[in-house]
């Protein structure tokens, strides 16, 4: 309840009939009209609330492509519950109620968002009372009504039709109506010819492992970087979560948070040193560069162009502080709960099909209800910057960097492991923990998946932050108490900015499912950092 249809997914997909993992991407777009002079003619920023921020909402899409190309249902019966939901209405949790009450600035701008999450009388609502959203059920209906309309042509056609009313027909027509009354950009062509893209994944080898992550159009590479790097170091000799285990993690992350913040951008519209970056020789190159006695205060990116066959060239802004200047919010350090979130989903049937998937957005705090529709517009666009320089910068038709990032691992041919997380720039950090905990230390946890998620982390704030206005935490680092007191020392004693919290309280909240080697069981596991359940039947 704190993440709309109106949002965003990134999609990974192993379908057993293809034996291959497969990219869906549903990142909303800019309209055509957005940019960069505009924006700053007019005075406009890209804080992440209102329609100054909106991109095209890509979640609906992205997942009705899925249903369309893997599935095997309807949409009239994947949505069935989501309708009896809206109409009937659900009890609303604790942490939703406290996100309206901390955004009522926000919601009492817009008269449609004060009657979709207020009550008649413009009262809160409690936790555990009962919360309906017509409007958003009776759009659901009307894209039922266009599948049946068109059954006859199959299950696959009927589908396309339920999602073009969305996107093409009386829904978009509705939003884009809406939007435009209230000085958006938007033309109802930026909805028609939007479309999720279908490519394939970004991967590397981990030690006999392959782990797939989103292309460039996310911040997934960053963890690929993160495991070239650590590959050369013995990880396991080191011991798990000891202070050099956890400084060359942190060191790694720091190297892979610069490339990012450089070179990762929307590929239709930058080319970047995809090859290059992924190569494992300039991974040793960067592995070079960490220092075990001392914590980086550099924030430099790499050369990865001597390693990439197909660019030779680079226009765009290259980080380069050393030493880093620190800027930082109390608030991007503390985290506390979220006004905003994302979900995530993992799935392995019975038939070793994999579905991974990180959808977000569409927020309480942030995104504009588009009258009737029900439906919350997106504001990912945030993660764009008004700056010609950069790499990730706002364009007409471009989809910003995200932040979403499912992963995928196989062994060999055989899918291992599906995991994802919320947390915003921290996703790669939970990720990649739990995975080497999973991969690097599995004797110590092994069949019980929840101790390898469970385990205390640390969380690296040395990167621009994706999100406007892209504050910085340069060399601080968070570190969940119950990992201990003589390797929080011995790290600040090699100079990291340590800020220690609470067990359980690193942003973050990792949901993975394993399909097991040695006995072919499915195993699921859960974060006890927050809402979350692992689940079989």
């Amino acid at each position: 309840d704190l993440y709309g249809i109106g949002g965003e997914a990134l999609i990974l997909v192993y379908p057993q009939s293809e034996r291959k993992v497969t990219s869906i991407t549903g990142q909303g777009w800019a309209a055509a009209a957005a940019n960069i002079d505009d924006y700053l003619r007019d005075g406009k920023n890209l804080e992440g609330q209102g329609l100054d921020p909106a991109v095209v909402p890509g979640a609906l899409h992205a997942a009705l492509t899925v249903l369309e190309r893997w599935g095997t249902m309807t949409f009239e019966q994947v949505a069935a519950r989501a309708i009896e939901y809206a109409e009937q209405g659900f009890p609303l949790r604790g942490r939703t109620t406290r996100s309206i009450e901390r955004e009522i600035d926000f919601i009492n701008q817009w008269p449609d968002n004060q009657r979709y999450w207020l009550k008649p009388d413009g009262s809160f609502y409690r936790a555990g009372e009962t919360i309906r959203f017509p409007g958003l059920a009776n759009t659901f209906r009307r894209m039922v009504e266009a599948e049946r309309e068109n059954a006859e042509a199959g299950r696959e056609a009927a589908i396309v039709a339920a999602r073009d009313r969305f996107y093409k027909g009386d829904i978009a027509e509705e939003m884009v109506s809406y939007l435009r009354e209230h000085g958006s950009d938007f033309a109802l062509s930026d909805f028609a010819e939007f479309y999720a893209r279908v490519e394939a994944p970004a991967h590397v080898d981990y030690r006999g492992y392959t782990v797939y992550k989103q292309p460039f159009n996310s911040q997934g590479p960053a963890l690929l970087q993160a495991l070239n790097i650590l590959e050369t170091f013995d990880l396991r000799a080191m011991g798990h979560n000891s202070a050099d285990y956890t400084h060359v993690l942190i060191e790694a992350l720091k190297l892979a948070y610069a490339d990012r913040d450089t070179y990762y951008a929307d590929q239709d519209f930058v080319e970047v040193p995809a090859e290059g970056l992924l190569s494992k020789g300039y991974a040793r190159q960067r592995a070079a560069e960490i220092d075990m006695a001392r914590s980086s205060m550099s924030f430099i990116a790499g050369d990865p162009l001597p390693f990439d066959s197909s660019v030779d060239s680079w226009d765009y802004w290259v980080a380069g502080e050393d030493p880093a200047p620190a800027e930082l919010s109390t608030a991007f350090v503390d985290h506390p709960e979220s006004l905003k979130d994302t979900s995530h989903i993992a799935i392995i049937d019975k038939d070793g099909n994999v579905f991974d998937s990180t959808p977000s957005g569409g927020w309480i705090g942030g995104a504009v209800i588009l009258g009737d529709t029900g439906i919350g517009m997106s504001v990912r666009g945030e993660q764009f910057w008004l700056d010609k320089s950069k790499a990730a910068q706002l364009r007409p038709r471009s989809r910003p960097r995200y932040t979403l990032t499912p992963s995928i691992v196989m062994r060999g041919d055989e899918p291992l492991l599906a995991i994802g997380t919320p947390g915003g720039d921290n996703q790669e950090q939970t990720i990649l923990q739990t995975f080497l905990n999973i991969v690097e230390f599995r004797e110590d946890w092994y069949p019980n998946l929840h101790t390898a998620i469970e385990w205390p982390r640390v969380q690296t704030l040395h990167f621009y932050m994706s999100f406007w206005p892209h504050s910085s935490g340069f060399n601080r680092v968070n570190i969940e108490s119950n990992i201990g007191a003589e390797v929080i020392n011995e790290l600040r004693k090699r100079g990291h900015d340590v800020n220690v919290v609470p067990p359980f309280k690193i942003s973050g909240c990792a949901t993975a499912v394993m399909l097991d080697p040695a006995t072919g069981n499915r195993i699921a596991a859960a974060d006890p950092r927050r809402d979350c359940y692992a689940i079989a039947y």
